[in-house]
């Protein structure tokens, strides 16, 4: 008989990939959503384009990571050759810092918001119906 050993070193598969990206995209959807009924809220006197465009930025990030996730997988998936792992944890990181950059992005909207909160407050009164601007956190918006 002879004594066959297994490679029990932790392996990285594709579906690690997508459920590590879609749980994080998930995670960061769900923030958002949430955030627009429980997070901070600022009254804009005046309409910013600044912050609509940060906005689907941050939007935009969430989705490249699930976009990631789902790309890296299937690529992985496809090949004729298994893929390395040093690939499937470059997409795993790469998912990470989408969400991390939706978040620093959503910060920097909540920093607009306050400081254009702040000028209204100086002015009086508002002309006309406010724009409310929901602060989203994220997990990494320090």
């Amino acid at each position: 008989m002879s004594d066959v050993v297994t490679d029990q070193r932790a392996t990285v598969r594709p579906w690690h990939v997508f459920a590590f990206g879609s749980v994080l995209a998930s995670i960061a959807s769900f923030e958002r959503v949430h955030g627009l009924r429980s997070g901070r809220q600022y009254v804009l006197c005046h309409q910013s384009p600044a912050l609509n465009h940060l906005t689907l930025v941050a939007l935009a990030l969430v989705a490249g990571a699930f976009l990631m996730a789902v790309v890296g997988a299937a690529t992985a998936t496809m090949r004729s050759t298994p893929s390395r792992p040093p690939f499937l944890i470059a997409c795993m990181v790469a998912a990470l810092a989408f969400v991390v950059a939706a978040d620093r992005v959503d910060a920097g909207g909540e920093e607009r918001a306050a400081q254009l909160t702040a000028e209204a407050v100086g002015e009086g009164r508002c002309d006309y119906t406010p724009q409310v601007y929901s602060a989203t956190p994220g997990w990494f918006s320090w």
